[in-house]
């Protein structure tokens, strides 16, 4: 599926290269190609089968790991990278500026404990902020990278560190066996390789103290050798009896042997991110004391129920009486034990791997160039749908958008507007050949900047305008057909010869209806690539109506455009005022939500007929206020045609969301229209045109509050099954992950 990269400095014996081979192996499992990258030849655990290893070389390159970084990740072009610990990540995100892959950080330790030198802090301070994601191991980091500025709260995740049970096999010389451990000795037991971090120096201070008193206790230091320099001045000051009850072992091959041999598993750190070795040693159902350092201990430990939490800083003497108390009381170690083994489903890895999976989901899909020719009309609620609830990785440009921008700020939105600028003038003087060349130009440009699996244009006018940006760059190209520019006959006169040439191109094509796509394949569109898929609308915001209890208010909703006919729900609702009985015709009130140039005709014609009382032009509104229109209206009343220069709706979008509010609609049968109400049951439906049968159909919803109900009921109950944004984004995302993974199969790079 996608190929991801993680770069850790070297594989020795810690926590954080045993979470770096768990990811990498649920990466590998899930589908994805992984490269783990290691900063030098240090390797304690094997990879997982299938994860390539990539090491730093010990020659050809400068003696930088960012340089060979840069150099792989420009070579490879993964999906997504993934930095462990902070050097690592600094590096990643130092390798990558400028590149479209997402960078996630994964910081394994608390980070103020351990202060980096300026320049390192200087890069933090520049670099953490353009991770895309932040992966913490508890939320005390997350809060601190929050507060320093270095992450926002949106880009932070907690994900705990699993527990491996039973825990995995390891490479280690020392054994329990070897150790020479008395039968009945208690043990106490501490983990870890970082002697200072660990806090190793004050845990043999506190056995020194308690070795005269508790003369059958043994403390066992492992992972750690006897020679570290960082414990030579603690082991000078340990008494002698406490020296001859002490065990090295070092790197041991059966941990989970010392786990169950330890009467108390101590971890008295200073600093941490989430210490595995503690939640191995409760999943064990070991006793536990631990220090509350930041951070981790707080996560795991519920303090006297599966554990002992010591304040932080812990001194000597209080670590020794925590410990000795705890040898002397068996029944409170038999309790605490039989609570932490509960750690064991709280953080299994199937639970953890998950989440885990989860969090990346929206950095591994596909990287979407997304062209649309404005943002700024306030009816094109479609193009916002898709920005808003598209899943896949999206960078979208505007045809529309250019001037007053800084060329040097926003380089490719500048040089894409301007160039989509440059087509327009080609096509109004002629040109049409010559009118895709500066749009194509630049879109392969920004193609080979962000590297893109799919481009998806919006309008089929807008897609002629970049489409040999595909042939040059392989890109599959999507194409999304939305009404006008697949029905006007001014636009298809004009375009027919590009669109033949765009039905060859594209790779999919999307159309609101079945009339659309009859025109499409009528310019030689392969039908298995259209798919026809109405825009949706969002039953969250639409719902709630009544019309058996609402008055009898007829609304209007769309652009007061020619194709929308306006015009003809004037005269349809002028015909029922007149037929009905003067109390009820001074009741209905008709309302027109929207603008467009046929307003002022519109206003002439209301004070023609004398019904400014009853007519109202409200304008533009929201969706959320069209919604509570809705929810106040007795039906839709939407009279699309053909207009005179053949443009027609693809689906109109305000039918969709007057079912999906329980509202019948009164409209022709016009374009996708009867593919959305059905006649009968959802609406009530008349030919184009027909003013005098879209007034009979009006009349029979003002005066019959209950088959209005009846029609609004249905009208939700399939809009509900067929028609929500929701379902159509999952059309959208289901066709663009198909023709991006298409080229991801034929091998990365390939397209450019």
């Amino acid at each position: 599926m996608a190929r991801v990269a993680l770069h850790i400095h070297a594989l020795g014996p810690g926590g954080a290269e045993r979470i770096a081979l768990c990811w990498a192996a649920w990466l590998q499992e899930a589908g994805h190609e992984v490269h783990l990258l290691l900063g030098r030849r240090d390797i304690f655990f094997t990879a997982p089968d299938g994860v390539q290893l990539v090491i730093y070389p010990t020659s050809g390159l400068p003696k930088l790991t960012v340089v060979w970084l840069w150099h792989w990740l420009h070579k490879y072009s993964p999906d997504l990278a993934i930095g462990i610990t902070t050097r690592p990540s600094l590096n990643l995100l130092l390798a990558s500026l400028g590149r479209p892959w997402p960078v996630v950080v994964a910081e394994r330790n608390y980070p103020p404990a351990r202060p980096l030198n300026p320049l390192l802090w200087l890069l933090r301070r520049c670099l953490y902020p353009q991770a895309a994601l932040h992966l913490v191991q508890t939320k005390r980091i997350g809060t601190w990278l929050e507060k320093r500025g270095l992450a926002q709260a949106q880009h932070i995740a907690t994900l705990a560190n699993p527990i491996l049970w039973p825990l995995p096999t390891r490479k280690g010389q020392g054994s329990l066996e070897k150790a020479q451990l008395p039968p009945k000795a208690l043990l106490l037991l501490a983990v870890g390789t970082k002697p200072y971090q660990k806090g190793f120096d004050r845990l043999l201070a506190a056995f020194s103290d308690i070795a005269s008193d508790c003369p059958n206790c043994w403390l066992a230091l492992v992972g750690i050798s006897i020679n570290h320099p960082q414990l030579q001045l603690a082991l000078k000051i340990l008494t002698p009896t406490a020296r001859a009850r002490l065990l090295m072992p070092g790197i041991v091959s059966d941990i989970d042997c010392w786990y169950a041999r330890a009467t108390i598993f101590v971890l008295p750190s200073r600093y941490e991110g989430s210490p595995n070795a503690l939640q191995e040693a409760m999943a064990a159902g070991c006793a536990c004391i631990a220090t509350d350092c930041p951070t981790g201990p707080r996560e795991v430990i519920q303090q006297n129920i599966n554990g002992i939490l010591l304040s932080e800083p812990c001194n000597i003497t209080t670590l020794a009486s925590a410990i000795s108390s705890l040898i002397k009381d068996v029944p409170r170690r038999q309790r605490l034990a039989e609570h932490a083994l509960r750690l064991r489903k709280t953080h299994a890895e199937s639970m953890i791997r998950v989440g885990f999976l989860k969090l990346l989901d929206p950095l591994l899909a596909p990287r979407l160039l997304l062209l649309v020719p404005t943002r700024r009309l306030p009816t094109e609620t479609f193009i916002r749908a898709n920005l808003a609830h598209l899943s896949l990785q999206q960078q979208a440009y505007f045809g529309d958008e250019f001037c007053g921008l800084c060329p040097w700020r926003c380089p490719g939105q500048y040089f894409y507007g301007l160039a989509i600028t440059l087509s327009k003038i080609c096509t109004r003087l002629g040109f049409q050949r010559l009118s895709t060349l500066p749009g194509s130009l630049v879109t392969y440009l920004l193609v080979c900047f962000h590297r893109p699996q799919v481009i998806l244009a919006e309008f089929g006018f807008h897609a002629v305008r970049v489409m040999d940006a595909a042939v040059w760059s392989g890109v599959p190209l999507v194409v999304h057909f939305r009404g006008s520019d697949a029905s006007a006959h001014r636009r298809l006169w004009i375009l027919q010869e590009r669109y033949r040439r765009l039905m060859r191109l594209a790779s999919a094509v999307i159309v609101k209806s079945q009339s659309m796509r009859r025109v499409l394949e009528g310019l030689g569109a392969d039908p298995s690539i259209v798919t026809v898929s109405p825009s949706g609308a969002n039953p969250d915001l639409f719902y709630g109506a009544n019309p058996a209890t609402a008055p009898p208010l007829a609304l209007f909703i769309g652009r007061l455009v020619p194709k929308k006919a306006p015009l003809d729900a004037l005269e349809a609702f002028t015909i029922v005022r007149r037929q009905l009985s003067p109390a009820l015709a001074s009741q209905i009130k008709l309302e027109f939500i929207g603008e467009g140039p046929l307003r002022k005709a519109l206003e002439k014609r209301i004070r023609e007929l004398e019904l400014s009382e009853q007519v109202q032009l409200i304008g533009l509104r929201s969706p959320e206020e069209i919604a509570i229109a809705l929810r106040h209206a007795r039906c839709l009343l939407q009279p699309s045609r053909t207009a005179p220069d053949g443009d027609a709706e693809g689906c109109p979008v305000a039918v969709i969301e007057a079912q999906l509010s329980g509202v019948p609609v009164i409209s022709t049968q016009h374009a996708g229209i009867p593919e959305v109400v059905v006649d009968g049951y959802t609406g009530l439906l008349v030919p184009e045109g027909a003013v005098g049968e879209l007034a009979v159909a009006l009349k029979q919803v003002m005066q019959d509050p209950v088959l209005a109900s009846n029609l609004g009921k249905a009208g939700r109950k399939r809009s509900l099954k067929y028609f929500t944004i929701k379902q159509h984004i999952q059309v959208l995302t289901k066709i663009l992950t198909h023709q991006a993974r298409r080229v991801q199969a034929f091998g990365k790079g390939a397209a450019l």
